[in-house]
């Protein structure tokens, strides 16, 4: 089930309107009937604002909806690799 519809039964369950959803999330009801219907997706605040409207843990209702987080690399990885890549541009030029 796609991320919209799957958010469009959360809404339901609570009972509230799109229009009271809209409200809270600081958007209007267009918007939200757009990521309903998977016109647009939803930013990360918005996501964490819809978890906490609808009381859910949005890590796992996203990776019910085939949605993974994932962290970012380790910084030191990258500066390691850009450091060496560096250097070997260097040593050719010597």
């Amino acid at each position: 089930m796609e991320l919209g519809s799957r958010l469009k039964k959360a809404r339901e369950a609570k009972k509230l309107s799109q229009q009271e959803v809209a409200h809270l999330l600081e958007v209007s009801q267009k918007t939200l009937s757009n990521i309903e219907s998977g016109k647009t997706v939803p930013n990360i605040l918005q996501i964490a604002k819809l978890g906490r409207i609808y009381g859910l843990d949005m890590v796992e209702f996203l990776a019910k909806s085939g949605i993974s987080l994932s962290p970012p690399p380790p910084a030191r990885k990258l500066i390691y690799h850009w450091k060496s890549h560096r250097n070997q541009k260097t040593k050719g030029l010597n």
